[in-house]
């Protein structure tokens, strides 16, 4: 039983940097819990937690008496505290039971779990007796939409008799797993979520249909799979001799689908939806039958990279689709701008509010409906003028939305001393926490930065138009700004703040590549593997600056390093970070292929232009990058004290200090290993034994250790409010407190605040392994193409040939005659798979010389390697 739950925890990339760490456990011992690997499942009573390998494990006792080592998103349903707490501990967490008095809890809690199974046994039997239908009750009116359902509201539907016991929702949940074709559970947290989603009628229709076509070896399926030969062998054809052209689309006018075609389509790309290996897969005999029955795929599996493959050569799928952002929990919009409902909507919605701004007369104060801005800047009274002070605004050359600009002001009479003030783009000039937009970027949480496309939190009609700094000056207008100013002795120390909403007037525009050569400071140096080493792709023209600006960017540069180092000390925090990959469009948006259902066949041509760079924090935090991170760090410092000072309560992001889970002394060799920026060396890190606290929202003035920040000052998110939404709400809390100093209570209450922690946090997740999830396939996809190219040129720099990996977790059981190890591979930035002989054993943080062995592009992305001559 243990080998089912010891292979690969599903969708858990492990992370490479202190925020990558997944949220602390909450099962308590003494839970009882169902949980769920590929088809199997089992009861049992969680016995405790253990930290191994970068992840929280839980020890659970199942019915067979077995002991078994499982992650949090196993547990689908728990029962808490069902077992004695006391009793729970004295059962111990090893293999087999170290006493007499171990063995006899576990005899114990082996009664409390079979006693369990006969109550859910029994719950599961009074289900079966009703004969009750769920589906049709729950389902979606419109036959093409999902729905979902609690497991409360199935089990009132499905059991008369105490629907409400722990014994018939469980026995519940066991029926709904049970009828995958029509529910599937929540794609990472079951237990909390405790909902199901339902899936449409035409998708089980469609489905039952296929599945009889392929019982019966219906005349409309013989047609299809000789139709389909045909696509593919000329798919292939076209896809070889336009390999490196633009990418394209090219319809096949005398090729059509039938409606029975079109079906078969249809499943086939339901069947290619991301879900939890948990059950039996509905889609999965019907697939199978029909692509071996085609025959062109020589794959030992009919799996999803297959499916995948299949799709692109039946013209359904572009070769560059995007998987991740078609996922339905992200909610994107997959149109086009240009052909968007919703975007049109939407600017519909900033057109007509803007239109109500200023109004010749003023008018008597109502509330605001969701659909009003504020028809004055609500703090327009209060605002400082910076007058004609620089404030550079540096981003990269490609930024789409700027939200930050810098100035600096040496204070008279006191060498080495000056005030930095971080301007913040102002939308709360205009945007109430009320209206339409407002909330639809609560639902969304922040903008969604992707290789081939970018969706905007905030509309681009309203940001590029009116919020973005540099909008209004291009008007002739001063832009509204919140800004956070602190003050910077000799000696490196922050020694006064404030926070003020203000307007800007001089705004200096600049990229961070002309910052780093008109300063001489070296900057980034991104790697590409894939280019000749003295390439430097998009490398920008040096703006002619006044040498009061160069001076001006050169003194932020020189506060912010004393400033850096002088926080550095307080807590001797240290860093490490793994290098990581990316791939650059050189034209973007890359569309995918249509939502809309074709009925003409069509294949494509050529593949998007694209650069892979490889980059890691410690070589991004250099040169103009670094002075504006550590501006914008300590803007969010600031934000904090003022806070604080106020008595104003606010959500601070915050990070407790590594625990040594062994030895102490870990800590301290890491420490003295760091390099001057206070950075660690990953693999070394990786040989710790050290466990990284996961990141909390709190309303105290929290530590955040890996920023240097001590506990009592705290960390507040102020310096994004156009893509994060988080930001947001600290900017209408600062302007509550503006607008009403002597209030009692606040615009957003310690109460919400803590709800809407909740909602940060599992947004953050969420976000965080999407975007990792799809970076790593589009860098496969791209390396795939490389190896696969038919006519590589004979010059081209081949990275592959030769590869260095580090093991970072130990080694586990891939099948009977193989192991696993995961590893990272510094030169490409990847993570990846060592798959070696079982007798092999390779230790955490080692480096083996290794060779690719496999791509997998499908729903996930995988790297296989195997050992070559040599450690």
């Amino acid at each position: 039983m243990q080998a089912a739950f010891a292979n690969d925890v599903e969708d858990a990339d492990p992370g490479v940097g202190p925020e990558d760490t997944s949220s602390a456990s909450n099962i308590e011992a003494g839970s009882l819990v169902e949980i769920r690997k590929g088809s199997i499942y089992a009861h049992g009573v969680v016995l405790g937690h253990s930290y191994m390998n970068g992840r929280m494990w839980h020890l659970s006792l199942i019915s067979t008496g077995e002991i078994i080592q499982h992650v949090e998103s196993d547990v689908y349903i728990e029962v808490p505290r069902m077992a004695d707490r006391d009793l729970t501990l004295r059962a111990g967490t090893g293999v087999t039971p170290m006493d007499r008095v171990e063995t006899n809890a576990r005899v114990e809690l082996l009664k409390y779990i079979r006693e369990a199974e006969k109550e859910i046994n029994k719950a599961f039997m009074v289900i079966g007796r009703k004969n009750a239908v769920l589906y049709p009750h729950v389902r979606a009116k419109h036959p093409d939409e999902w729905a979902s359902v609690s497991l409360s509201e199935a089990a009132k539907l499905v059991c008369d008799y105490r629907p409400e016991s722990w014994p018939t929702l469980i026995a519940t949940h066991k029926y709904i797993m049970g009828r995958p074709i029509e529910f599937v559970p929540h794609m990472q947290s079951q237990r909390l979520a405790l909902t199901y989603d339902v899936r449409p009628e035409n998708h089980v229709v469609k489905l039952q249909r296929v599945v009889d076509m392929v019982r019966k070896r219906s005349p409309e399926l013989e047609a299809f799979i000789e139709k389909a030969r045909g696509l593919i062998i000329t798919a292939r054809e076209k896809a070889s001799e336009s390999w490196d052209e633009p990418p394209s689309r090219v319809v096949v006018k005398d090729v059509t689908f039938s409606s029975d075609d079109r079906t078969i389509l249809d499943v086939l790309h339901l069947a290619l939806r991301r879900t939890r290996n948990t059950s039996i897969d509905p889609f999965s005999g019907a697939v199978t039958s029909i692509i071996k029955r085609i025959g062109l795929h020589t794959h030992k599996m009919v799996d999803d990279v297959c499916l995948r493959q299949f799709l692109i050569e039946m013209g359904e799928m572009a070769p560059w689709e995007d998987i991740v952002t078609q996922r339905k929990e992200l909610n994107l919009d997959l149109m086009p701008d240009e052909e968007s409902q919703r975007v049109r909507d939407q600017d519909a919605l900033v057109k007509r509010g803007l239109s109500l701004l200023r109004p010749s007369q003023a008018k008597a104060k109502q509330p605001l409906g969701p659909e009003d801005f504020y028809d004055r800047d609500p703090v327009e009274h209060l605002r400082h003028d910076f007058g004609s002070l620089p404030v550079y605004v540096i981003d990269d050359v490609s930024a789409e939305e700027l939200d930050d600009g810098l100035s600096v002001e040496p204070v008279l009479n006191e060498p080495g001393s000056a005030w930095i003030h971080v301007h913040i783009a102002d939308p709360t000039a205009v945007l109430p926490p009320t209206h339409a937009i407002s909330e639809a970027a609560r639902r969304m949480g922040s903008s969604a930065y992707f290789i081939h496309r970018t969706w905007p939190m905030l509309p681009p009609s309203l940001t590029h138009d009116r919020l973005s700094l540099g909008s209004n000056s291009r008007k002739g207008e001063p832009e509204p700004v919140l800004t956070f100013s602190f003050k910077v002795d000799a000696e490196g120390s922050m020694v006064d703040y404030d926070v003020k909403a203000g307007l800007i007037r001089n705004i200096v525009r600049v990229d961070y590549d002309s910052v780093d050569r008109l300063l001489g400071n070296g900057g980034v140096q991104f790697g590409y593997p894939f280019e000749e080493a003295l390439q430097t792709p998009g490398v920008s023209h040096v703006p002619v600056l006044e040498s009061k600006d160069v001076e001006n960017m050169r003194l932020i540069d020189d506060l912010t390093r004393r400033f850096r180092q002088r926080s550095r000390q307080t807590l001797n925090s240290f860093v490490f970070s793994a290098s990581m990959a990316t791939l650059v469009a050189n034209a973007k948006p890359i569309h995918s292929a249509s939502t809309t259902p074709a009925w003409n066949a069509s294949y494509y041509r050529g593949f998007p232009d694209l650069t892979y760079e490889v980059y890691s924090q410690k070589t991004m935090e250099r040169g103009s990058r670094l002075f504006v991170a550590e501006c914008m760090k300590t803007a969010s410092r600031v934000a904090s004290r003022w806070f604080t000072a106020k008595g104003v309560p606010m959500l601070r992001r915050s990070a407790r200090p590594p625990i040594a889970l062994e030895d102490n002394r870990d800590i301290e060799r890491l420490v003295a290993r760091m390099d001057e920026d206070g950075f660690v060396d990953h693999a070394e890190f990786l040989q710790t034994k050290l466990h990284i606290p996961p990141v909390e929202y709190v309303l105290e003035p929290g530590i955040h250790w890996s920023m240097g920040i001590p506990e009592g000052e705290g960390y507040v998110r102020v310096t994004s409010p156009l893509r994060r939404y988080n930001d947001l709400v600290a900017h209408w809390q600062i302007k509550d407190v503006l607008l009403r100093p002597k209030a009692s209570t606040r615009l957003f209450t310690p109460g919400w605040l803590t709800t809407y922690a909740t909602e940060v946090l599992a947004h953050e997740k969420l976000w965080k392994h999407s975007d990792r999830s799809h970076r790593m396939q589009w860098t496969l996809m791209y390396i795939k193409r490389f190896c696969d190219h038919p006519n590589p040129p004979s010059d081209r720099v081949d990275p592959l040939q030769s590869l260095s990996a580090y093991v970072t977790e130990p080694g586990r059981r891939r099948d009977l005659l193989t192991n696993q190890f995961s590893c990272h591979i510094p030169s490409l930035g990847l993570p990846a798979v060592i798959v070696t002989p079982r007798t092999t054993d390779i230790p955490v943080g080692q480096y083996v010389n290794v060779r690719a062995k496999d791509v997998q592009v499908g729903l996930k992305a995988l790297f296989i390697l195997e050992l070559c001559g040599g450690g």
